[in-house]
């Protein structure tokens, strides 16, 4: 199953950030075969890093709460909030008909909805 993890920074921990990055990345390289996706969540005004966004195949959610425990940013006390959802991949597509059939049926319920109404 693939989870969506979202991390926002609590303010003024940029410097232990910075001080925790290579055991983060290390953490996260044991996992890196199982990452759908991984992103750091930036400022609007510029490039500092305030969170971090991944989608990690793992089996359930305790899975999930057992890989963000250990996960040195969040054991060091950086993490204001870790948000866990399971998630369903879209893009990149691994198979392109799969979002045109999607909105072929969207499109198709849209249709029948107005059609109902009238």
């Amino acid at each position: 199953m693939t989870y969506a993890v979202i991390c926002l920074d609590r303010p003024e921990t940029r410097k232990l950030r910075d001080q925790t990055r290579l055991a983060h990345m290390e953490y996260i390289c044991k996992y890196r075969s199982r990452m759908v996706l991984g992103a750091a969540l930036l400022e609007n005004s510029g490039d500092s890093r305030v969170g971090m966004m991944l989608a990690i195949e793992l089996p359930d959610r305790q899975s999930v709460e057992e890989f963000m425990r250990f996960e040195p940013y969040n054991m060091a006390g950086i993490f204001e909030s870790v948000l866990i959802r399971k998630c369903s991949k879209i893009f990149p597509e691994d198979d392109p008909a799969h979002f045109d059939e999607m909105l072929i049926a969207e499109r198709r319920k849209a249709s029948n909805s107005e059609a109902f109404k009238g």
